[in-house]
C-alpha cells in the first residue's frame, strides 16, 4: 500500500490525482489532498453570488482551441461535451482611443504605425505562431528583440506599455521565449466551460472521492520532514498539518510514502529547507484583481479584453465577461476584471476593496462616465505569486520536478517555462510529473 499526499488543489493537484489513479499500479494506493482553502480550483477558484447559475473565477480564465492538452483531460472525465468556444475582440486603450487589435486585418488597419511597421509587426507575429519551440530566444531581451524586428515605433505604442504595466522595473530584462509562448498558443475563439471552473473542479472532486480519494480542505501544510522508517523500508516523510477549522487551530502529523508539492517555490521554502530552494532565483510578481458587477456594459463596443496602453493608468487590463458570455447565466448582471500584476512588497498590495475602487475610479470614468451609478458591488482578490519574472537564460535556473529529498516532487508554475500560466499548461506538466512519477515508482 503506497500513501501519496499532494499539497495544494489545483488542476495541476487535480489532474495529478486523476492520473496516478487511473495508472496500472502494481499495489494499491492511497491518495490525499491538502487543501488551505475552502474549495478546490486554486487559481481557477471562484464564487457564486445569489442567483447566480454559474460561478465566477477570482481571476479571469479561459482556454484556448489548441489546448488539446486539456481537452484530453476532459475526456478522461468523461466532461468534454462541457467545454465550447467562442469568438471575442480584443482591444488596446492608448491615447485616450480603443482600437481593436487582434487580428491580422486589424493590425493592418492600425494607422497610429507606418505601413512598413504594421507589416514588419505582423511577419514578426506570424513567424512567432509557426515556431514549433521559442525557447531558444530565452537568450535576448524581448525589448531589444522587438524593436529590432519590428521597429522602435510598434513597441513603443503596442507592446512597451504593456511590459512596464506587467513587469515594472523589470521590463527590460524579461526573455524574447516569454512572448513567443504568449503569442503561440492564441487562436480567435476563447475556450470555456459550462458553469464555470469552479463547478468544474467541483465536479472532479466528487469523481476522486468516488476513486477513494480523502480531500482535506482548511488544512495547511506548515512542515515537511524526512523520517527514516524501519531498516531497509526506506525514507518516509512527515506532514505536519495545521486545520483552520477548528479554534484554535489545530496541529496533527500524517506520513506518506510519496508527496507532491503543487505551491510555488515561496511557499515551498517555508515548508522544508532544500538546497534547490535557497537563494532562489525564480522571483515572482502577485497578482491583484478587482472584480466589478454592474447593471449595464462598461465596454459598450463588445471587447472583452482590452489591452490598457496608457501612461500612468493604474491597471493592465480591463476583462469584461459577459462580452464573451452571456449575462443570463449571472442573473444578467454585467461583470468585469480589472486585473493588476505588482511587487508583494508594493503598498498597493496591502489595499482593501474599497481604497483600490477609489483608486481605480477616475480611469474606469475615462472607460464610461456613468461607472458609479452602474455599479451593484465589487470584489478583491489577491495571489502572492502570479507571474514568474523570466530573465535571459531562465531555463538555467529552472527546477527539476524531483526534488533532492527522496519521494519529494515539486509541480509549480515555475516549471511550465516558457509559458507562466494556464490551464492547459498545468495540465502538460502534471501529464509529466505523473509519468516520472509511474517511471519512479513502478506504477
Amino acid at each position: 500500500m503506497k500513501k501519496i499526499a499532494i499539497i495544494g488543489g489545483g488542476f495541476s493537484a487535480l489532474n495529478l490525482a486523476w492520473q496516478l489513479l487511473n495508472s496500472d499500479a502494481t499495489e494499491e494506493l492511497t491518495l490525499e489532498i491538502f487543501e488551505k482553502d475552502r474549495q478546490l480550483g486554486g487559481m481557477a477558484g471562484g464564487f457564486k453570488e445569489k442567483n447566480w447559475d454559474w460561478t465566477l473565477e477570482k481571476h479571469y480564465h479561459h482556454l484556448f482551441a489548441k489546448d488539446l492538452a486539456f481537452q484530453k483531460f476532459l475526456k478522461s472525465l468523461d466532461l468534454e461535451n462541457q467545454l465550447f468556444y467562442q469568438k471575442t475582440l480584443t482591444s488596446t486603450r492608448w491615447q485616450n482611443k480603443t482600437y481593436q487589435l487582434d487580428s491580422a486585418w486589424s493590425l493592418l488597419n492600425f494607422k497610429e504605425l507606418s505601413l512598413i511597421d504594421r507589416l514588419r509587426t505582423g511577419l514578426v507575429l506570424a513567424l512567432l505562431k509557426i515556431l514549433p519551440n521559442g525557447q531558444f530566444l530565452e537568450k535576448y531581451h524581448a525589448s531589444v528583440f522587438l524593436q529590432k524586428t519590428m521597429g522602435k515605433k510598434s513597441w513603443q505604442i503596442i507592446w512597451q506599455p504593456l511590459f512596464e504595466a506587467k513587469f515594472a522595473d523589470w521590463a527590460e530584462e524579461i526573455n524574447m521565449a516569454w512572448f513567443w509562448a504568449r503569442i503561440k498558443p492564441r487562436t480567435a475563439k476563447l475556450g470555456y466551460v459550462e458553469g464555470g471552473f469552479q463547478f468544474l473542479a467541483d465536479q472532479i472532486e466528487k469523481k476522486l472521492i468516488n476513486k477513494g480519494v480523502k480531500i482535506h480542505f482548511q488544512s495547511e501544510v506548515k512542515k515537511i520532514q524526512l523520517v527514516d522508517r524501519q531498516k531497509n523500508k526506506g525514507p518516509q516523510l512527515k506532514l505536519i498539518i495545521k486545520s483552520l477549522k477548528a479554534q484554535p487551530a489545530k496541529l496533527q502529523e500524517k506520513n506518506f510514502d510519496l508527496v507532491i508539492n503543487t505551491l510555488p517555490s515561496l511557499q515551498f521554502a517555508k515548508l522544508i529547507d532544500l538546497p534547490e530552494l535557497k537563494n532562489n532565483p525564480l522571483k515572482g510578481l502577485a497578482a491583484m484583481t478587482l472584480t466589478l458587477r454592474l447593471k449595464d456594459k462598461l465596454l459598450k463596443d463588445g471587447t472583452y479584453w482590452l489591452n490598457v496602453n496608457e501612461k500612468d493608468w493604474p491597471f493592465l487590463a480591463v476583462v469584461e465577461h459577459d462580452n464573451f458570455l452571456d449575462k443570463r447565466f449571472y442573473n444578467n448582471e454585467h461583470l468585469v476584471y480589472i486585473g493588476k500584476y505588482l511587487s508583494r512588497k508594493s503598498p498597493v498590495y496591502q489595499y482593501s476593496a474599497k481604497k483600490l475602487w477609489q483608486n481605480y475610479l477616475p480611469f474606469l470614468r475615462k472607460l464610461n462616465p456613468k461607472i458609479e451609478k452602474l455599479l451593484i458591488d465589487y470584489r478583491l482578490n489577491k495571489e502572492d505569486f502570479a507571474q514568474p519574472l523570466v530573465k535571459i537564460q531562465h531555463s538555467l535556473n529552472l527546477p527539476a520536478m524531483r526534488t533532492s529529498c527522496p519521494n519529494l516532487y515539486w509541480l509549480s508554475m515555475q516549471h511550465i517555462y516558457p509559458f507562466d500560466r494556464g490551464l492547459n499548461q498545468a495540465i502538460v506538466a502534471s501529464n509529466q510529473l505523473a509519468q516520472q512519477i509511474k517511471e519512479d515508482w513502478g506504477f
